[in-house]
């Protein structure tokens, strides 16, 4: 969605644009029955949307023509009406018949720069879809963007929680079994982005302090091995693209995919499903095989930096060494993957997959990613090559590598103490202190890598001989 529109999609929206016109043509939406991506269900159904249900479209029709505010200076668009049936309820209240009010393009020509988003907001005659919507009387409307799923016709018993998040969970469960490729992908895409949610809950969540609290966060957490169940059958689709979010989508849930399929990610050829394959089957260019790739090292840099709750005792698991909360996944050899993918041509040529790697690996520091460490201060870009500074730093806990990163203070106190008196320096300070003695930094790393390579052999051999 963030790319440029070639004239090929132009040149489609144009035909089909022709095609909606046309007398007979009952379908308003583009093309019929389409989903938007990337949705992000839960985060649309806690802050944007006053209504979620599922409904089946019953008539569309146009009211007026009106001035577009989804972006300043907008052109004007038809305020269509769509009459549904609601099928089902996960969040809010509304009657079992209801009005919605999207908007159209007069202009099907897309240089005027309109989101794509926007179009896949708009509804169809006899689909049967998820909508999140906005009470804004007499009609609900259907927010500006990414705010329809599909999802499978038939019902789905509501039967993992009463909340909205676990209601959507049911439909996106689903819709993983549907015979339909696109709700497949989307409920992939949607449980993802669901465990994601749910993690953070948990991890922050007053269960402690409160039984009601507990219980909701056990029905997630019972949820949640449900969503693992589905994403390891789906890790197995023959469908790359499915196969391929399946991977992307277990890290968000917590669930260890092994380093198998996320390498041979890394190693297809994006030529296998490119721009123009995604655009054709999708109508955006993000399912194809390069922004897949990526989406998998920044979705994995992503799931490191949240903490992992152990509901049998309400604690927060931490690293073996106590230094520090543990991050990222339980079962996933990161130190062997990063190993491996730093090796894989795609991430050599990719400063933005580089970049995410370099992320895990410093905020998880352990040792047997030194080796990769010290590579990465060959690196051209200086904030790599900084960040595999600061990782050493961080791992070796030499106090004369590195005077501009962070202590680890867990006294709050001591903390403050420590800022305050300057033993701890600003974040401006540490960064240009790096700046104008990189060389001497670099140098002292590389130096001590020669003198201490043959432990770090050792340890690779001792872990191999465990495996």
């Amino acid at each position: 969605m963030k790319r440029v529109v070639l004239s090929y999609r132009i040149f489609l929206f144009a035909i089909l644009g022709a095609w909606l016109f046309l007398p007979e043509a009952k379908s308003f939406g583009f093309p019929a029955g389409s989903n938007g991506w990337h949705l992000n269900s839960p985060f649309q159904a806690k802050h944007n949307a006053d209504l979620v249900c599922k409904v089946q479209i019953l008539s569309v029709h146009q009211k007026e023509v009106i001035k577009d505010n989804l972006i300043p200076d907008g052109p004007q668009v038809f305020k269509m009406i769509a009459s549904a049936k609601v099928l089902s309820i996960i969040k809010g209240n509304c009657p079992k018949v209801i009005n919605i009010e999207f908007h159209y393009p007069i202009n099907r020509n897309l240089d005027w720069g309109i989101p794509l988003g926007q179009l896949y907001t708009e509804l169809s005659e006899g689909e049967v879809c998820l909508v999140f919507l906005k009470d804004v009387k007499p009609y609900f409307l259907l927010n500006r963007i990414w705010s329809k799923a599909k999802v499978v016709p038939e019902a789905v018993d509501y039967n993992l929680g009463d909340t909205a998040d676990l209601r959507l969970l049911a439909e996106f469960l689903a819709g993983c079994n549907s015979q339909n490729e696109l709700v497949t992908l989307q409920g992939v895409e949607e449980l993802g982005y669901l465990g994601d949610a749910m993690i953070h809950e948990i991890s922050s969540s007053p269960y402690r302090d409160s039984n009601e609290a507990l219980q909701r966060c056990l029905k997630m957490d019972s949820g949640l091995s449900k969503a693992h169940e589905t994403m390891d059958k789906m890790r197995s689709c023959q469908d790359i693209v499915i196969r391929s979010m399946a991977i992307i989508s277990s890290f968000q849930l917590d669930d260890s995919p092994g380093i198998e399929g996320p390498l041979g990610l890394l190693k297809t050829n994006p030529s296998d499903f490119d721009p123009n394959d995604s655009l054709e089957k999708y109508g955006i260019r993000d399912f194809c095989v390069s922004s897949l790739q990526l989406t998998l090292l920044e979705t994995m840099d992503a799931a490191t930096r949240r903490a992992v709750v152990d509901l049998k005792d309400g604690s927060t698991i931490w690293r073996e060494d106590k230094t520090d909360i543990f991050r990222g996944l339980r079962d996933f050899d990161y130190a062997e993957f990063y190993r491996q993918a730093l090796d894989c041509e795609v991430v050599k040529n990719s400063e933005p997959m580089r970049r995410a790697i370099t992320n895990v690996i410093w905020i998880r520091y352990e040792k047997g990613s030194v080796p990769e460490m010290i590579k990465l201060l060959d690196d051209p870009n200086t904030h790599i090559r900084s960040t595999g500074v600061s990782a050493l730093r961080k791992c070796i806990n030499s106090d004369s590598s590195n005077s501009w990163e962070r202590r680890h203070f867990y006294d709050p106190a001591a903390a403050r103490e420590a800022m305050r008196s300057g033993i701890e320096k600003k974040l401006e300070d540490r960064l240009k202190d790096y700046q104008d003695n990189e060389r001497e930094y670099i140098l002292y790393w590389k130096k001590w890598w020669q003198e201490h390579k043959d432990e770090f052999k050792a340890l690779e051999k001792t872990s191999l001989g465990a495996d």
